[in-house]
């Protein structure tokens, strides 16, 4: 029971999917909705019926050579004869056996309550060969990685991250005190003994892991260094951190140890003040899209009737406040600030620790209340005493630039500054003010920064037929405001607004009025505004369409037709797209089946009803967690003519989608059907590097030019 006390979202589900499907028939509907109840089940009544050893069968065919089971695997659900073989297939594998998200440790529980329910042999079999594996990956220090034996990466490291090690210790603590569902001759003495030296190995991996800041012990980082046991990083939006919802767990295991160590007393007083210290108050997150037709969301917002204080999941090591964080790895401050998947599928805002309180009150009276730390769920929390700032901006390193543009002086000349083939970025920053000038960018690498996006604006009226510049150093200059040149490789923008005001200063006309046009490749557009006043705003279009382009946090306003229209490989993240009657997206893909236009968590509207997008060459679309108002059509990016056919397009039409959304609904065409594409992606492998095919890994880069373009 403790166990489950313990689980976190993740493994909540895997648990649920076991618990909540046993039962067939009329029961059904009764499970589900006291599903709560249900996953506390201990009757052996319940685990005497054929469902319960159907699924305890199903288990075992799951389970690894290695003793071990695959994480986020439904293993109640009945197989199909193709899917047994499958399974059976995979039973070889090493790379999969693991104790992330509930794996292991819950099939474990689930077939140690059936062999006691049952006293079948096979049930005792498998959960033995689990034990064994955890067993197994323990390291000399008392730790575990998340996967193994084929450990790489991040996976090496000491992982408490979803509860892993926890998980293990909670079992290995009931294992060795004879604690339902592990009594009698599930386990033999000598097992046990073994068990019980383990799990003390592992107390005190988890005390020489705790952080230690200004000589006060504070909490744990979600992994840990294996040899040094410093805090270590793991995926992209798992940074070396403070972490509560783990560090929670920690404490809790903690606190159940009888005659506690001096060291244990320590450290649970340590993080119960640090729990103390910075949790939040006056805040609620709010969660929507659980009924149909509703849109998916996370909100944390003011609420200052809030009873319950919060935590972030993550606190960062500089200021100990608290920030959440995209697939692309930069740091946020609000969660509105990174996509929809990330923002609805991770937990970065919970209540576990305010749980400890009275659980510590009761701890600290009874072993140590002399060291008993004053703490109170009532009082003010960081975020409204002072004690830290909840929403900081990021800063710029100014010193860091090469060159600096102010108001009135020329961006064209701060580029003619930079050498002809710079090694090393270019670092130019424009001060806030409004540039009349067209910009021809004709080196690589070159970063241009503008000081504010909304204040740091470059204006440009320019149609191909009014062109004043049509040659630059002997190569011939396209219509844009600015213009990104053949061989300017590695080019970044940001922090500006780009404006072709052609059609509302000189002439009222749509035709092609581009506000960034280029010809190269690895060009970044992010958290920019970029209008036109005509067509094909944003024309990347490199020699050959074999451009690699991506874009970030844009506002792309066009009334004109195909204003995001890349030729080659493109990625598209939090972008608002707002047009006006005609076609947005347009995508040239022809050369290579691999080429798409992948746009995620957008949004896209327009002031009159207009079409969502259209291609006349080979092309590939993926959109996902994107969100349509009623004044985009209820229509698929189709073929742009009717009366003629430019290109035969002998591919023929690939638009995908996932979790997307339309005001007012659709007629199916935005049905999720990633699974009908020639690659089949999971959702959350739509990234920059699967886009790109491996080639180019542009959030990389951001996150190496963040102290220059951090916003």
């Amino acid at each position: 029971m403790k166990l489950l006390n313990l689980l976190g979202s993740r493994q909540l589900f895997v648990l649920l999917v076991i618990v909540t499907t046993i039962l067939p028939g009329p029961m059904m509907a009764q499970q589900r909705q006291s599903y709560r109840q249900v996953m506390r089940e201990t009757r052996a009544e319940f685990f005497q019926t054929e469902e319960a050893a159907r699924i305890g069968d199903q288990m075992i065919l799951y389970q690894r050579e290695t003793g071990a089971w695959p994480k986020n695997t439904d293993m109640v659900r009945r197989l199909t004869d193709r899917e047994r073989n499958e399974v059976l297939a995979a039973k070889k594998r090493t790379d999969d056996s693991t104790i992330d998200n509930g794996a292991t440790t819950s099939q474990m529980i689930f077939l140690a309550r059936l062999y006691q329910a049952t006293g079948e042999e096979r049930f005792r079999e498998a959960f033995l060969c689990g034990l064994e594996y955890l067993l197994s990956g323990q390291y000399e220090n008392g730790g575990w990685p998340q996967i193994w034996p084929n450990t790489t990466g991040y996976h090496a490291h000491i992982t408490f991250n979803d509860d892993a090690i926890a998980n293990i210790l909670f079992i290995f603590d009931n294992i060795r005190n004879e604690r339902a569902p592990y009594e009698g001759a599930l386990i033999d003495k000598a097992t046990r003994k073994l068990v019980s030296e383990a799990f003390d190995k592992g107390i005190e991996c988890i005390l020489k892991c705790q952080m230690v800041v200004d000589g006060k012990l504070t909490v744990w980082c979600q992994q840990h260094d294996k040899e040094s046991y410093a805090p270590a990083p793991a995926r992209a939006f798992e940074h070396i951190s403070y972490c509560s919802m783990e560090s929670a767990s920690l404490v809790r295991l903690l606190m159940t140890l009888p005659n506690p160590s001096k060291k244990v007393k320590a450290a649970v007083h340590g993080a119960m003040q640090w729990f103390d210290t910075y949790k939040l108050t006056g805040l609620k997150l709010v969660r929507t899209g659980w009924r149909p037709g509703e849109k998916r969301d996370a909100k944390l917002i003011p609420d200052a009737e809030a009873k319950m204080p919060l935590w972030g999941r993550f606190y960062d090591l500089d200021y100990c406040e608290p920030y959440v964080c995209d697939r692309d790895g930069i740091k946020r401050r609000r969660l509105e600030q990174i996509g929809l998947e990330r923002r609805t599928g991770y937990s970065w805002y919970g209540s576990r620790p305010a749980d400890l309180y009275p659980l510590y009150e009761e701890w600290a009276e009874k072993y140590d209340p002399k060291h008993k730390v004053a703490i109170d769920l009532a009082s003010k929390g960081a975020n409204e005493n002072g004690t830290i700032d909840m929403y900081r901006k990021p800063t710029i390193d100014r010193a860091a630039f090469d060159v600096v543009v102010k108001a009135g002086e020329s961006i064209q000349a701060a580029i003619e500054k930079a050498p002809e083939q710079p090694t090393e970025p270019f670092k130019i920053l424009i001060s806030k003010g409004t540039y009349n000038e067209k910009v021809i960018i004709d080196k690589p690498n070159i970063v241009l920064v503008g000081e504010d996006r909304e204040e740091t604006k470059l204006i440009y009226a320019e149609v191909m037929d009014s062109r004043k510049i049509t040659e630059y150093k002997g190569k011939p200059v396209g219509n844009g405001v600015i213009v990104i040149q053949e061989g300017a490789d590695d080019c970044i923008i940001s922090g500006l607004t780009v404006y072709n005001n052609y059609g509302t200063t000189v002439e009222n006309t749509t035709r092609h009025q581009m506000a960034i046009f280029g010809r190269a490749t690895r060009t970044i557009v992010i958290n920019s505004n970029v209008w036109a006043d005509g067509n094909d705003a944003l024309s990347l279009w490199a020699r050959g369409g074999n451009g690699m382009y991506y874009h970030a946090d844009l506002y792309l306003r066009c009334p004109g037709v195909d204003f995001l229209c890349p030729r080659g490989w493109c990625f598209v993240t939090r972008t608002r797209f707002y047009g006006d009657s005609r076609a947005m997206i347009w995508h040239d893909g022809r050369g290579d089946k691999s080429k798409k236009l992948v746009i995620i968590d957008s949004e896209f509207d327009a002031a009159t009803p207009t079409l969502l997008g259209r291609y006349h060459h080979d092309s590939q679309f993926f959109l996902q967690n994107c969100t349509f108002s009623k004044n985009v059509l209820d229509g698929n990016i189709h073929y742009a003519y009717s009366d003629k056919v430019l290109d035969p397009c002998p591919w023929g039409q690939r638009t995908y989608y996932n979790d997307c959304m339309r005001e007012g609904g659709h007629s199916g065409w935005m049905s999720d059907n990633f699974h009908t594409s020639e690659e089949k992606p999971i959702y959350y492998s739509l990234t920059p590097r699967w886009t790109f095919n491996n080639a180019w890994d542009p959030e990389s880069r951001i996150r190496e030019l963040w102290h220059i373009l951090g916003y």
